[in-house]
């Protein structure tokens, strides 16, 4: 499922192309996708008004694992991936075969002249495109919110967004906690953006093992933690996150986070940093890799 940076990636993929454009129409294949979260009424109408038909989006905005557009009107809408979603430019025909299928909302859009200063969008590029949002799997979504603080409610229950998180928030959101670590990381109220691949990979970084009790880890540790985590989740996102199978960037290309992952998927292999053979454990229901030495329980 995708994580913080492949969300972050996918956003900063995406603005150049939609931050200033104009949503002209807007087909929508699958209700079942869209959430409306005010009493309206399920129609057309309704949908089309949540889906911005009409409006000029005006910037974008993620914590944690959601994407949220906002229009010139001050509604809201946000994007959830799930396990197979992606939310892709197209500038041609519309694409046929398995990947014009599941292609549950797709959007008619016209760039302004002035909307793009990044070279994502070609200056010779037609004016005219499509927005579409696919998932196989239907896991993910979109969920429309009728103003910015109706979002700031819904978001005000996940944690400290992980990529921004400091050892001071870090600190306060797991002494509340006497979970493992691992456990308390992949919980978006205790921080926002954390997965099971990035889960592996902070704490093996900060030598701290995934079974160590949240709330008794020493301070300075936990500092040590949250400072690895931005630096994890930066570089991830800089390498336009990891495509273990479905994640796509906003043109459909996958990122390649994957080739530095140190702890997530090595069980069995050699650990990089003092090449004793990595363990694999679940926890939670969730495969999990440490290494033996550096990870030592008992520090």
């Amino acid at each position: 499922m995708p994580e913080l940076p492949e969300v972050e990636h996918l956003r900063r993929s995406l603005d150049p192309w939609i931050v200033g454009a104009r949503l002209l129409d807007v087909r929508l294949a699958r209700k079942s996708v869209v959430t409306l979260t005010s009493d309206e009424p399920r129609n057309t109408a309704a949908f089309r008004v949540a889906l911005g038909v009409g409006e000029t989006i005006v910037r974008t905005d993620r914590h944690g694992k959601q994407m949220a557009i906002a229009f010139g009107s001050g509604r809201m809408l946000v994007v959830q991936l799930g396990m197979t979603g992606s939310i892709t430019v197209e500038t041609g025909p519309s694409p046929r075969g398995i990947e014009g299928r599941h292609r549950h909302v797709v959007w008619e859009a016209c760039s302004s002249t002035s909307s793009s200063t990044h070279s994502a969008r070609p200056s010779n590029q037609s004016p005219h495109w499509r927005l579409a949002f696919r998932d196989p799997r239907r896991f993910g979504g979109l969920t429309a919110y009728r103003s910015r603080e109706a979002l700031d409610r819904a978001w005000s229950s996940l944690g400290p967004d992980a990529l921004h998180i400091d050892g001071a928030a870090l600190l306060a959101a797991l002494s509340r906690t006497r979970r493992p670590i691992k456990s308390a990381l992949l919980d978006q109220s205790v921080v926002a953006g954390v997965g099971n691949i990035y889960a592996d990979e902070s704490l093996h970084a900060a030598r701290i093992h995934p079974l160590a009790i949240a709330n008794a880890i020493s301070e300075s540790r936990v500092v040590a933690l949250a400072a690895e985590i931005r630096r994890i989740l930066g570089r991830a996102t800089e390498a336009g996150g990891s495509t273990l199978r479905d994640y796509r960037d906003a043109f459909g290309q996958p990122g390649s986070a994957v080739q530095a992952h140190a702890a997530y998927g090595r069980d069995g292999l050699p650990c990089l940093r003092c090449g004793t053979t990595l363990l694999g454990m679940r926890l939670q229901g969730r495969a999990t890799v440490h290494c033996p030495h550096c990870q030592d329980l008992s520090t």
